[in-house]
Parts: C-alpha cells; structure tokens; sequence
C-alpha cells in the first residue's frame, strides 16, 4: 500500500512538472529571446525588419536562450539528486547562483560579444552593458526563484499528503468518553474514567472518583474503541484502564485476582487469559 501511495504521488508530480516544463520552453523561454530583440527599442516592427542582421539576431537569441534553459534543466536535475533544498539549503542556494546564474551569464555574454564582432558590431557601440546584461540577470534570477518555489512547493505536497497518510492510517485514540446520568450528557476525560463494567445487561463506567455513569453501546464495541487508549478486557465483564490497577495476585485455582486503586467487588481473569493479561500489564 505505501508503495503504490508513493508511486500515485511521483506520477501526480511528474505530471504537474511536465506540464509546467512545456509551458516553459513553449512560452516563457520564447518571450526571454524576443524581450531581447523588442524590449528598449524605439524602432517600428517594420523598421526592425528592414536592419540586415535582424533575423539573425532573432535567430541567435533564441538559440541562446534555448540553450541555456536546457542547461538549467539539467543543472536543477542534478543539482536536485547531490543537495537537495530541504537538506542542504544554504548550499544549495550557493550553488544555484554561481552555476544558475554567474556561470551562464558569463557564457551569454561572452557569446553575445563574439556574436556582435561576427556581424562586425562593436562592442561599445552595443547595448550589452545597460540591457542585456541586466535584462539576462533579472530572467536568470526569475528562472531560478522559479525552480526553487516549484521544489518547495513540491516537496511541502509530498510531505502533507505523507503526513496525511500517515495519520489516517495511524491508531485513532479516545480523549473523552460520551456518558449519561439521567437526562445529562458529558464528556468524560478519558484520565478520568477507571473501568466500564457489564451488569444485567447494561453497561456502566466508573471514574476513579467513585462517579458511575450509564454507557451506550455494548462491550465489545467499547473493547474496540479503547484499544489504543490503555485499556485492556480482562474478562466478560470488565474493561480497566492500566492505572486503575493496583496489583494483582494468583489464587489456588490459578486465576488472576485483580487489586484496584479503589474498593470494588472482587474481579478476577481467568486461566487461560493470564498470561496476555501478564504481557499488557507489564508493558
């Protein structure tokens, strides 16, 4: 069962990521390279089209910026398997702005000056330092913050949906116990209740204040929703809370008799249920 519930959640999540991935290199990656080209330009589309290195210019931009998402991909991979986030967040942030950020904005730069030289730009005559310099920055840093929230918010599901899991299939135990003494109800802290106890077909519990109070339902179901709660049956008749047990003594007919921290009738476990009645009491 936690592997197929493990299994569910990677491919929900793998999903999610493949989704968000086409979206990326369909649209966002696409708008990075023509931001180059349109953004900070006084000139008219037509205009554009009229400059001899236009298209290349198009064309190297987004071959640039394709191929640094492409590198990012496969940074964040492997940067995901040797520091994850959760474990190892301040270096992981380190590395993720040196290789994320410095790295391929060196390497686009130095490109985008070898491009300009190869159509015979110089590169004063540019606009490398007051665009894209900071305009390839701020998208490198976006790109990053990017992946970094998409991992954490990530990894917050998979620990919710595990924590979920976790605790629907955990042991569910009693805080109160639903009581009526005539036409009042209450809620009876469970440290209060002592034992429940079978009589003529009806069923009482006794707090260890000496209160008794009418119960619902019948001892079995009351055996099933105690536990976990540190009660235990000990015979037909009883259901006794661990503390409300003094001591107990063997007798001559080699059953268990059963002292409580207060007066009652004499309770007793009989032969065959001693020695599992031993093994909860000792534990």
């Amino acid at each position: 069962m936690k592997f197929c519930y493990f299994c569910d959640m990677i491919f929900k999540n793998n999903i999610l990521s493949s989704v968000q991935e086409k979206i990326m290199w369909v649209f966002f990656y696409l708008l990075i390279a023509l931001s180059f080209i349109f953004i900070a330009n006084d000139n008219t589309l037509v205009e554009l089209l009229d400059i001899p290195s236009f298209f290349s210019d198009v064309l190297f931009a987004i071959v640039l910026t394709y191929g640094v998402g492409f590198y990012l991909s496969k940074l964040n991979t492997k940067l995901d398997l040797e520091y994850p986030w959760i474990e190892y967040f301040k270096i992981r942030l380190v590395k993720q702005f040196v290789f994320g950020v410095l790295l391929p904005l060196m390497v686009a730069i130095l490109l985008e000056i070898a491009y300009l030289k190869s159509i015979d730009i110089s590169f004063f005559e540019s606009s490398i330092l007051n665009l894209e310099l900071p305009l390839a920055f701020i998208f490198l840093m976006l790109i990053n913050l990017g992946l970094l929230a998409d991992n954490l918010l990530r990894n917050k599901k998979v620990i919710n949906e595990k924590h979920d899991q976790i605790f629907k299939n955990s042991p569910k135990t009693l805080n109160y116990i639903n009581v009526q003494k005539g036409l009042v109800e209450e809620n009876l802290p469970l440290e209060r209740c002592a034992l429940i106890m079978s009589s003529n077909k009806l069923l009482w519990l006794k707090t260890f204040e000496g209160e008794k109070y009418r119960l619902q339902g019948t001892l079995d179901e009351w055996e099933k929703k105690l536990k976990y709660s540190n009660f235990y049956r000990i015979n037909r008749q009883y259901i006794v809370s661990y503390i409300s047990i003094q001591s107990v003594e063997p007798t001559s007919t080699r059953k268990l008799k059963v002292n409580f921290v207060f007066p009652t009738e004499n309770v007793y476990i009989s032969k065959p249920n001693v020695a599992k009645f031993k093994q909860w009491w000792k534990q």
